[in-house]
């Protein structure tokens, strides 16, 4: 898969965002919209959160894997 491709979002995209690096923990997210630089993130709870497209990925797996 193409690396930038892979960083393109849209609305309604299901992302993983790394919410506790120690522990290892990633948190599923939906893409709400995206202002130029930052994603509007919702998560199932209902709770928001901006974040950059290096922040996010297409996998749980892809999420933890980038902890090294």
């Amino acid at each position: 898969m193409n690396r930038m491709k892979s960083k393109i979002w849209k609305t309604g995209d299901t992302c993983f965002v790394i919410t506790n690096k120690k522990k290892r923990q990633s948190m599923e997210y939906k893409v709400l919209s995206f202002d130029g630089r930052f994603y509007f993130l919702e998560s199932r709870t209902g709770s928001h959160i901006n974040a950059s497209p290096s922040r996010m990925f297409r996998s749980k797996e892809d999420a933890t894997a980038s902890l090294g």
